[in-house]
């Protein structure tokens, strides 16, 4: 009886670490799309191939991570109106992570995205880098290779880098009033669990270990 019984008290309590842990995950998970933050995609910084081609891929970049609606992505005019009237017309030169979020302080965004892309023949390095505006801390860095056209480069490998940023951790924190309270749950559950068992064997105990009386 008391062995029932125990079993089915950790069935209950695995049920329960389950569904609390699904609700965590769901809390995390739905904390992570539509933040609505604002973003700017800065111009690109190219070597190795002309500006025209930077914008096509920035533009390409751009709208692939505008629909994942993870952003609130400042269109292309606004930000080269807005770096113009701050006396900003070339930034090849700032990529350091000060100078970055300084420009995201220009643009009054919380986060801006720098990609600087080299070519040597048909050669392409890509380096990816996302940094928050108010402390300058690198939240997403990506190092990408590509041997090809610049075509496939364009359509290809561009839109799957948006994407896999799109979906990235970056500096979303968990629930952890829903953690503590999962916590303070189930080390309450596991005593209640221990206190019963315990207290049916003894009862058993007592109850088995008796004599019966002498008719």
């Amino acid at each position: 009886m008391a062995n029932s019984r125990f079993i089915t008290c950790i069935v209950f309590f695995l049920l329960l670490a389950f569904q609390t842990n699904s609700a965590i995950c769901q809390s995390v998970q739905s904390s992570m799309p539509k933040d609505g933050e604002r973003l700017a995609v800065l111009p690109f910084e190219v070597r190795g191939l002309d500006e025209e081609k930077g914008k096509q891929l920035r533009q390409e970049f751009s709208d692939v991570l505008a629909q994942s609606n993870r952003f609130d992505i400042m269109s292309d005019n606004v930000v080269r109106n807005n770096l113009a009237l701050a006396g900003l017309t070339k930034i090849d030169s700032c990529n350091t992570l000060p100078c970055l979020a300084q420009l995201g302080r220009v643009l009054n965004v919380e986060k801006v995205i720098h990609i600087k892309v080299d070519q040597w023949q048909e050669r392409f390095v890509l380096d990816i880098r996302l940094v928050r505006t108010v402390d300058a801390a690198l939240l997403y860095a990506e190092r990408v290779e590509y041997s090809g056209e610049f075509q496939n480069l364009r359509s290809t490998v561009i839109p799957e880098q948006a994407r896999k940023l799109s979906t990235a951790y970056l500096d979303k924190k968990p629930n952890w009033y829903l953690i503590a309270a999962a916590v303070i749950a189930g080390v309450g559950l596991i005593y209640w669990i221990y206190s019963s068992f315990s207290s049916s064997s003894s009862s058993e105990s007592e109850t088995g270990g008796s004599t019966p009386a002498p008719h």
